[in-house]
Order: structure tokens, then sequence, then C-alpha cells
């Protein structure tokens, strides 16, 4: 179950619909309320991973009974049984898949018996093939579901360019010693690879300094307490929670140097990180994973460098490198910026949203 400030969910798709329709949101939030038009019905956020999985559907019924809505849009694979029930009372039901999430499976520690629960969720989600309208995030699920979804659609979740003019800010106030990362923190995420190039540039007399808006969660904050150079770095490790897409990039203001060092995995070779478009559109130049899809935006439009994301040694190099060549920042967040606006943005991405709730509305 996602959080209710979900940058797809709430930032693109509530706050464009709210424009046109009556919204209600149900989500893991502190409490009900209306935020932005957006009427927001609060679920608790439970620990237990088997507990979500198997009796969230359960516990959402009757909240979605009490809204009583015409179209009900899902993100979650676990949510399946409501949607088939919901389909059951003459409701119409979008399914929105983020991830990959039959390969996703393969890529989570802890899941056990990942070949079986593989073969189980192939069964799971056939019926929802046939009986929902389907939303993929990227292109390349197109592969796995082409032939499985009887009626699907492509929704990129680009920038949306005016929520992020606001936090665009002049070359010569971004501080090139201080680097940004936004979103999940995992491990998968190459925050051990950070912290290792922030010590060997240290050991070289550079001092960055790493801030960091995400939730960091006790096994990952473990690790890298273990790290045998940790204390050398502790300063230099800003570490704010779990932040509004706002308050989070008003961080970013004083960066000079996005990251987003993801991990060779199934799901994410073939998806775009969101946070890339992001960084492109407040002109922050960044460095990501080499990988090809993400070779295409950022060395094809000169505007990031990339990197093997299991390297610290080759991260802190381009670190430095993006550090010392202002002249190379400069470009690279000019470049990030106009082609975002031409390419990568939501105003066609919410055009195609309300065409398919106009449809389904018919």
């Amino acid at each position: 179950m996602h959080l209710s400030f979900d940058t797809r969910i709430f930032y693109r798709y509530c706050k464009s619909l709210e424009k046109i329709y009556e919204v209600w949101l149900i989500a893991c939030h502190p409490k009900s309320e209306t935020i932005s038009n957006i009427n927001i019905k609060s679920y608790p956020r439970y620990k237990n991973r088997y507990f979500r999985v198997f009796f969230s559907w359960l516990l959402l019924l009757p909240k979605c009974i009490s809204i009583n809505a015409k179209i009900y849009h899902l993100h979650d694979p676990e949510l399946i049984p409501l949607g088939l029930i919901l389909k059951c009372f003459g409701k119409k039901i979008i399914y929105d898949i983020h991830e990959n999430i039959a390969e996703d499976i393969f890529d989570k520690d802890w899941i056990k018996h990942k070949k079986l629960w593989y073969e189980i969720y192939n069964i799971f989600e056939k019926p929802a093939m046939k009986w929902f309208k389907i939303i993929l995030a990227e292109d390349s699920y197109a592969k796995r579901y082409h032939n499985r979804a009887k009626d699907y659609s492509i929704i990129h979740n680009y920038c949306d360019i005016n929520f992020f003019k606001n936090y665009e800010e002049m070359f010569s106030n971004r501080n090139p010693n201080n680097l940004f990362y936004i979103g999940v923190l995992f491990e998968n995420r190459g925050i051990l690879e950070i912290c290792t190039a922030i010590y060997l540039l240290k050991q070289k007399g550079y001092i960055f300094n790493f801030h960091c808006v995400g939730e960091l969660y006790n096994p990952l904050a473990e690790k890298m307490s273990k790290l045998p150079f940790f204390e050398d770095i502790r300063s230099q490790l800003i570490f704010y929670g779990r932040k509004n897409l706002e308050d989070g990039y008003a961080i970013s203001k004083n960066c000079g140097i996005g990251l987003c060092i993801i991990h060779p995995m199934s799901n994410s070779i073939e998806s775009y990180p969101t946070k890339l478009f992001e960084y492109m559109q407040i002109g922050l130049p960044f460095i990501t994973s080499n990988f090809e899809l993400y070779k295409k935006v950022a060395e094809e439009n000169f505007c990031g460098k990339t990197v093997n994301p299991n390297d610290a040694e080759a991260l802190s190099a381009a670190i430095l490198m993006l550090y010392l060549d202002e002249e190379m920042r400069q470009k690279m967040a000019n470049n990030g910026k106009q082609v975002v606006e031409k390419h990568y943005n939501w105003e066609t991405e919410k055009q195609k949203t309300y065409s398919i709730y106009k449809n389904l509305l018919k």
C-alpha cells in the first residue's frame, strides 16, 4: 500500500484529476483530511509485509464501498482481489503497474521460494489483465503485457514542469560540494557505494556532503555504521527522513550534483527512475547507473554522467570530474531543462490520463 504523497499517485494523478473530478485517495496517512481538493482516507501502515500482501485488500473493501466511486484506480498488486470484487459491483477498475512486478519478485530479499511465488503471481494476475483497464508506467513493460492485457495504455511517470519550476535555482547559488538524493533508501540504491565514494574523496582532500531525503531503514543504517571508515564521514551524511515532495526538493536548491545510483536488477535496468527527470527540470546535473536506458537520457542529451553502480572508485571519479568542471555542470543543467520541456514532461501523459477516464465513464 502506497504512502499518501507518492509522486506518481498524489503529485501526478490526483493533482491532475481533481481539476475535473471529485478525487478520493485511500493511502497510508496519519489522518483523514482534504489536501489540495484531494480527499484522503487514512489507512494504517502495517509493518508486516505478509499481512499487507494477504489482508490489505480485505481491510480496504469497506472504505472503497463507502466512497462509492465510479472508477477505482489501483496501484498495488495485492489489491487485485479488491478490484475483482468491485468489478462484480459494476465498478470500472484501473490497475496501474508501476514496475515489472513478476520479475521484481526475484530482486526482493525478503521473499522466500521465489519461483513458487512467481508462478502464483502469474495465475493471480490473469483475471485482472482481462477485466481491468491496465496502465503501464514504462514502455518496456509492454513486452510482458501486450499479449496478456485486453486493454492497456502507457502513462510515463514524467516530470510535472509547473510543479518543479518552484525548485529551479540559479546555477551560481548551487553548492557543488553538496550531493543530493531523494527517494527510497535500500542498499540497492547504492547508498554504501556513495558512502565509500565520499570517503575516497575525503582521502584526496575533497569534502562532499550527502543530503539524503528518504526513510533510512534499520538494516541499511546498521550496514552503514559497520563501514570501517564510517566515523570519518559521519558528519558528511545528512539524512532528513521521509518528506513530501515540496520539502524534499527545497533541500535540493543548495546542492550541485544529483545522485541516482541503482544496482542492476530485473526491474531497474528497463525502467526510468523518476528522479532523473526531476533533477533535469530543476537544473541539477546528475550521476546515475550506466544502464543503456539511462545512458540515452544522460549521455545522449549531455545532462548527466553514468557509472558502474557497483564501483565506488568510478563514482568518486565522476563526482570529482563534475565538481572540478563548472562549465560542464552548467551545460548539463541547461541541457536537462531543455530536454524535459521538449520530451520528458507530464503534460502529454496527463492528457492521456484524462482520455482514459473519459472513455471509461462513457
